[in-house]
């Protein structure tokens, strides 16, 4: 996982970086050594949040330029929600503690 990815990873956790909650059922098929190392690793109840975080994260990792750290960083402007700076001093200050 990129620093760009984790850096998102943060935003959306502390409520710069909202992802819609709407589900779509999808059917993926996966060979059997994987599908039985997610069973025994994450669970049969946790896959699907799971899959869909790996592939959150693959798909931010494909929207961030690779050639250009600075301007992929302010590309994540397009993706993240405003905020206030004394929303975003908060969140430092949370995150701090």
């Amino acid at each position: 996982m990129t620093y760009q990815v984790q850096f998102l990873r943060g935003l959306r956790a502390h409520g710069f970086l909202e992802i819609a909650m709407n589900y779509q059922r999808v059917t993926v098929s996966l060979p059997k050594d994987i599908y039985g190392e997610l069973l025994r690793i994450i669970g049969k109840g946790k896959i699907s949040s799971f899959v869909a975080e790996a592939t959150e994260d693959k798909l931010l990792e494909e929207k961030i330029d690779k050639t250009d750290p600075i301007k992929a960083f302010f590309a994540l402007r397009k993706i993240t929600t405003k905020r206030t700076t004394k929303q975003i001093l908060a969140a430092i200050r949370k995150g701090r503690t």
